[in-house]
């Protein structure tokens, strides 16, 4: 009969890696693409996201359909949003902010607590889940970050940048009973009010 300590380092070893290969946080070769684009070359409704102005995002939109713009909007020059009501019915809204020049700066994609876009489930949204649509366009993400705090439990963030982009998908709060959201942020200067 096998002595205690040598039984107890079997079931550790054993623990350890049932552990690793069940809840290991990269994905499979099917998921990314084939050719992995850069963060740079990202899209969010068929548009670059990098070179945007206000004037092709509205257009873009409305030709889409499926939005409706917040009146409080209509006459901004730095902000737009756009609450989907046919489309993306996975999200709360997109709200889109640009430099003084009407250059895009930033998307900002909130999404509903539980959806039925990723699976037929009424389960929350996982960040997972959500990153996993960004990585079947632009690849692995340059981080992933454990978040939690004040004693709730903890969450993965996911974090893809660049020298002229940066895409983050985390929750409000950076808790885990916060809804998740897209952060596309271009790393240009926001206050710019004219081009040199």
């Amino acid at each position: 009969m096998p002595s205690l300590p040598s039984l107890l380092s079997f079931f550790k070893y054993w623990t350890f890696t049932a552990l690793l290969v069940f809840t290991g946080a990269s994905w499979t070769a099917e998921d990314t693409p084939e050719t992995p684009k850069t963060v740079d070359e990202i899209t969010l409704f068929g548009l670059s996201l990098v070179d945007l102005k206000a004037k092709d995002i509205r257009k873009h939109l409305r030709q889409l359909g499926g939005f409706h713009e917040a009146r409080a909007t209509y006459a901004q020059r730095n902000i737009d949003k756009f609450f989907p009501w046919s489309r993306m019915k996975d999200s709360y809204y997109v709200e889109f902010r640009y430099d003084g020049t009407g250059r895009l700066t930033s998307v900002y994609r909130l999404y509903r607590p539980e959806s039925i876009a990723f699976e037929n489930r009424l389960s929350r949204i996982t960040t997972r889940e959500v990153a996993q649509t960004i990585v079947s366009q632009i690849g692995q993400p340059t981080q992933v970050v454990r978040k939690g705090w004040g004693g709730s439990p903890d969450y993965t963030a996911y974090i893809w940048k660049s020298d002229q982009m940066t895409v983050e998908v985390d929750r409000q709060g950076s808790e885990l009973y916060g809804n998740v959201f897209v952060r596309y942020t271009v790393n240009r200067d926001p206050y710019l009010v004219a081009e040199k």
